[in-house]
């Protein structure tokens, strides 16, 4: 796991993403900030987390382990909806200390453009849709059917039209190609 605390550059880009992304939603949830954090690091800002296929799509054990450490120091903030749904995370108390890094701002506001604005449920199809097609692209098989047979198989709650749906939007967007 990368150590935050030795990386406060990379906290910067945490409190980027829950800054920026809290302007735009009125609930920052952990399924939303996984996802774009991975969309994130895929776009070329290296935070170093490790991705695994979980219940939501792609999940970084290190991220939710760093989240906790940040939450206990204050740094963020994780709260549970009072409602039941979810969680809210917003910057906390001490995110001053770690400035928002202007060197990945653009990446940051970019990424958001694109996907800032999506529900969690989106969001989680798009980043599995992301996920298969880069391990698929390891064994030579690109082709868009085998990723959303293959997301249609991890994702069986979800209609084939709304994964290809995703699949056309993320190529629209220059997520995948």
């Amino acid at each position: 796991m990368p150590d935050l605390l030795n990386r406060p550059q990379d906290v910067g880009v945490i409190i980027g993403v829950i800054t920026k992304a809290t302007e735009r939603v009125p609930q920052l949830g952990k399924t939303q900030f996984q996802k774009l954090v991975y969309f994130l690091q895929e776009s070329g800002v290296p935070l170093g987390f490790k991705y695994v296929i979980y219940h939501y799509g792609p999940y970084s054990f290190d991220l939710s382990n760093a989240m906790d450490t940040l939450d206990t120091l204050k740094v963020i903030n994780i709260d549970t909806d009072e409602a039941g749904y979810g969680f809210h995370i917003r910057a906390g108390q001490f995110s001053n200390n770690f400035p928002p890094s202007a060197e990945y701002a653009g990446k940051i506001d970019e990424m958001l453009a694109k996907l800032g604005n999506l529900r969690p449920a989106e969001l989680e199809v798009k980043a599995t849709l992301h996920f298969v097609k880069k391990v698929l692209e390891k064994k030579g098989r690109t082709d868009r059917s085998a990723v959303v047979e293959k997301v249609k198989a991890l994702k069986p709650r979800f209609e084939t039209e709304f994964i290809e749906a995703c699949y056309d939007s993320m190529t629209d967007a220059g997520l995948i190609n």
